[in-house]
Parts: C-alpha cells; sequence; structure tokens
C-alpha cells in the first residue's frame, strides 16, 4: 500500500493501520491499497484533501465515510453490498464486480460511472454531466432517462426490454444480449452500435450511419464495416449477424 502526498510523492506503507498514526494527514491526495486482502479501510475523516482512492481488489465489504474532496473512487472487484454516501465532487465511480442491489444517489459532477457485474435491478437518477455509463451483466429491466451528454453506453447482459430515448451526443451503443424487440431512434452521432442476441425484429431505418462490429469467422479477427454494399458483400459469422443483414436488406431494398 502507498500514499501520495501534495507534492506527487509516493510513500510505500505495508500497514493500513499506519495511515492513523499519520501527522499530515491533511496532506494526502491519494491512497492506493490495491490487492492487500483488506476486509475494511481506516476512518478516512481526517485526510480532507483526499482527491483519490484506490482499494480495488480486496475482501471489502462496506467502505468508510468518504472525505468530502474526493474525486475519484475505485472500489471494483471487492464484496460490497452497499455504497457509502458518494462526495459531491466525486467525478469518477469504479464499483464494477461487488455485490450490490443498489446505488446510492450519485453526485451531479459524476461523468463516468463503471457499475457493471453487480446485482442491480434499477439504477438511479443519472446526473445531467454524465458522458459514460458501464453497467453490463446487471439484472435491469430498464434504464433511467438517459443524461444529454452521454456519449458511451454499455448495457449487455440484462433483461432489458426496451431502451429509453438515445440523447443526441450518444457515439457508442453496446446493448447485446437482452430481450429488445425494437431500438429507439439512433442519434445522428452515433457511430457504433451493437446489437446482437436481442429479439428485434427490425432495425430503425436511420442505422445506416452507424459503423457496425463484425467478426470474421475465417480470419478470426473483427472488421468494422461502414457502408450498406460492404455489410452485404461481407463473410460474417452466420449465427450473430445473418439477421442484421436480412434486416438491412429489408429495410433497404423494400424486400
Amino acid at each position: 500500500m502507498y500514499y501520495q502526498l501534495n507534492n506527487n510523492m509516493y510513500y510505500h506503507l505495508t500497514d493500513i493501520n499506519k495511515l492513523n498514526t499519520l501527522s499530515n494527514k491533511h496532506m494526502v491526495k491519494g491512497i492506493h491499497c490495491i490487492n492487500e486482502n483488506l476486509t475494511e479501510l481506516p476512518n478516512l475523516d481526517k485526510f480532507i484533501n483526499l482527491k483519490v482512492l484506490n482499494c480495488a481488489n480486496n475482501i471489502l465489504i462496506q467502505l468508510p465515510n468518504l472525505p468530502n474532496n474526493l474525486s475519484y473512487l475505485y472500489c471494483e472487484n471487492n464484496k460490497l453490498t452497499q455504497l457509502s454516501k458518494l462526495p459531491n465532487n466525486l467525478i469518477e465511480l469504479y464499483c464494477s464486480s461487488n455485490k450490490l442491489t443498489k446505488l446510492v444517489d450519485l453526485p451531479y459532477n459524476l461523468i463516468y460511472l463503471s457499475c457493471y457485474n453487480n446485482l442491480l435491478n434499477l439504477l438511479p437518477e443519472l446526473p445531467n454531466k454524465l458522458s459514460i455509463l458501464y453497467c453490463e451483466c446487471n439484472y435491469l429491466s430498464q434504464l433511467p432517462k438517459l443524461p444529454d451528454k452521454l456519449e458511451v453506453l454499455y448495457c449487455v447482459n440484462n433483461k432489458l426490454i426496451q431502451l429509453p430515448i438515445l440523447p443526441f451526443n450518444l457515439v457508442e451503443l453496446n446493448c447485446c444480449n437482452n430481450q429488445l424487440t425494437q431500438l429507439p431512434k439512433l442519434p445522428i452521432n452515433l457511430k457504433y452500435l451493437y446489437c446482437y442476441n436481442n429479439k428485434l425484429s427490425k432495425l430503425p431505418k436511420n442505422i445506416i450511419h452507424c459503423i457496425l462490429l463484425l467478426y470474421h469467422k475465417t480470419y478470426n479477427k473483427y472488421k468494422y464495416i461502414n457502408s450498406l454494399n460492404e455489410l452485404l458483400n461481407y463473410t460474417i459469422d452466420y449465427y450473430y449477424y445473418y439477421s442484421i443483414i436480412k434486416y438491412y436488406y429489408k429495410i433497404y431494398y423494400n424486400k
């Protein structure tokens, strides 16, 4: 384990309990305790200038109260069942691969949220500044209203039956392995769309501006498809992508 002072120097600690004995707690900007088999963290109330807390890959079941100035929280790959109240200044939250059944209210400054591989069946209201959301591998049956600034959405491996209105700024959407029967209108800025393994009976007519990532079975590699003609002439994995070609063809050639 090590901690970071305001002068960007790092000091290594072999015992996390020594954090309690530090006389310069107010100077500590970052605490990094990855892969330490920790079951708990010490009280952080005195670390008033802490910006980064990285406690990933431990066996934590809960977090202490978090300092108000914390901007980055990495607590993925633990055994957390709930999160502490999140500071208003938090910008990025990584809480994937835990046992979370719900999320606390998200701070309004949050721009990055990674909460995949949990036990979530509902997401809270999403902050207006959020631009990246990874919520794969949960039990979500619906998503909340998506913020206007959202650019990346990964909601793979859930139980979604529909998607909300997609924001104008969305660039990448991965909604594979759900129960979607249709997709909403696609934003003009969307460039990458992954939607296989759903129950889609048709695709939006404006899908042609997207780039589809397809798998070339013969050469064991992926390829980006940029046009309808290229798509129709491309040798691809039958299981995943035959239906996509079929619906492209139906939409654009009325067959």
